[in-house]
C-alpha cells in the first residue's frame, strides 16, 4: 500500500518542483511551496527505495533532476576548482623534493627499502635482489603488477645511483 502512494506523491511532487524550479513559474508562496514539494519528493522516492520498488542510484537522480537548472550555475566556477586542484597538485608535488635521480618519485632510500638492501648497496647486490624479488612476485607467475612494477622502478634508481 505504502509503494503506490509514494509514488503518486513522488510524482506531484516532481511535477511541482520542475514547474516551479525549471519553468519559473512563481506563485505567491513559491519557497514553502518548494521546500513542501521538495521534502515530499525525497521521502517519497526514499521510501520507493526503501521497498526495493526503485534503485537508490534512481531515486537520487531523479531528486536531482528539479535542481538541475539552479545547478548549472555552479558550472561557471569549474575553471577556479580546476586552478585550485592544480595547486593542491603542485603543494603535493613539492613535498616530495627529494626525489631519485631523473625525477624519479622513488628516492633511493625507499629503494633499497622495496629490494631489501643496506644503503649503499653494489651494482651486483641490486640485481641479485631484484632477480630474487622478481622470481617470487611476477605478474606471469600470479604475482602483482603493481609490485613488480616497483621493484622495477627500485632497481632503476639505484643502479643509476651507484657508481662501482
Amino acid at each position: 500500500m505504502l509503494t503506490p502512494v509514494a509514488a503518486l506523491l513522488a510524482v506531484a511532487a516532481f511535477v511541482i518542483l520542475v514547474r516551479l524550479l525549471w519553468l519559473n513559474v512563481r506563485p505567491a508562496r513559491a519557497t514553502t511551496i518548494v521546500a513542501i514539494a521538495a521534502a515530499v519528493l525525497v521521502l517519497s522516492l526514499g521510501a520507493l527505495a526503501a521497498t526495493g520498488r526503485l534503485p537508490w542510484l534512481a531515486a537520487v537522480a531523479a531528486a536531482a533532476v528539479p535542481f538541475l537548472r539552479r545547478g548549472l550555475g555552479l558550472l561557471r566556477y569549474l575553471p577556479w576548482l580546476g586552478r585550485l586542484f592544480g595547486m593542491y597538485q603542485g603543494s603535493r608535488r613539492g613535498q616530495s623534493q627529494q626525489t631519485g635521480p631523473r625525477g624519479s618519485a622513488m628516492t633511493v632510500r625507499e629503494a633499497c627499502e622495496v629490494l631489501d638492501l643496506p644503503p649503499e648497496p653494489s651494482r651486483q647486490a641490486v640485481i641479485d635482489a631484484h632477480r630474487r624479488l622478481m622470481q617470487k612476485v611476477h605478474p606471469d607467475r600470479g604475482g602483482s603488477t603493481y609490485l613488480a612494477q616497483q621493484l622495477n622502478e627500485a632497481k632503476r634508481v639505484l643502479l643509476e645511483s651507484t657508481t662501482s
